[in-house]
């Protein structure tokens, strides 16, 4: 019987990227988040409604509290959980939560242009982060994750030196069928921009961990560190030998040590 209830990153990939890299993982749940429905008014608030309730269905079929571990864009989640089932959650486990995920994508498109300012299409990245920080919005956004597209080996600056064969992992499942839902992402992440409210303190007072990459383009550990813990005070935040990804990176057991 599953005791960890695991929320993935995103929106819009699938939890196929960890359970295929733990398959032996039988004390894991591996979540996968539904797609955002054709035209819904709030996919964002739809994802975070059926989140809770298929917490509430697996903490209920285990008969005790469950950890929530999330990674990433997931801690969004993880924190609504925590906050409106208190009572059902042993620990929360968040590894890179992404408080702002635009923030993050833009942290990442930096990155990815300073690695390949000599690429012939580096200029195009230029312009659209030009014009993004010239007049920010989710279409300015969008328009610099297109043209980011355009360079090489992006997804493998998600990862730290001592990755090991995670990044070939990761691209591997990334490219089949199903693996990411490219409207899910857009539906979700533009109705968390335009809805999101600051959570502020969860109700949840039990034991927190936040992991922080120590090589995650996404993530100023210092500043997030500090909006995590303004959520949960409690937190035991820590840095891990790591980029994007600690729990590809590295395994369950050091996650949750």
């Amino acid at each position: 019987m599953a005791s960890i209830f695991y929320l993935h990153g995103g929106p819009g990939l699938s939890v196929a990227i960890e359970r295929t890299r733990f398959p032996q993982a039988d004390d894991v749940e591996w979540w996968q988040q539904p797609p955002a429905a054709p035209c819904a008014p709030r996919p964002c608030l739809d994802l975070l409604e059926a989140t809770l309730a298929g917490f509430r269905r697996s903490a209920q079929a285990h008969g005790a509290p469950l950890t929530v571990m999330a990674s990433s864009f997931g801690a969004h989640l993880a924190a609504h959980v925590a906050n409106h089932a208190p009572e059902l959650v042993a620990r929360v486990v968040l590894l890179a939560p992404t408080y702002n995920p635009e923030q993050a994508a833009l942290r990442l498109a930096r990155r990815a242009l300073s690695v390949n300012a000599a690429h012939a299409d580096a200029p195009k990245v230029v312009a659209a982060l030009a014009a993004y920080e010239a007049a920010p919005g989710r279409a300015r956004f969008w328009d610099v994750f297109g043209v980011l597209q355009l360079l090489p080996d992006v997804p493998s600056l998600y990862f730290g030196p001592h990755a090991g064969d995670a990044p070939r992992h990761f691209l591997e499942v990334l490219q089949q069928p199903g693996a990411f839902d490219g409207p899910t992402s857009v539906a979700v992440s533009d109705d968390f921009a335009a809805s999101f409210q600051p959570p502020g303190r969860s109700a949840f007072n039990g034991p927190v961990s936040v992991l922080f990459g120590r090589y995650d383009p996404m993530i100023d550990a210092e500043q997030d560190g500090a909006i995590w813990r303004a959520i949960f005070p409690q937190a035991n935040v820590r840095l891990v030998d790591s980029g994007h990804f600690p729990l590809l990176e590295s395994s369950l057991e050091a996650c949750l040590a």
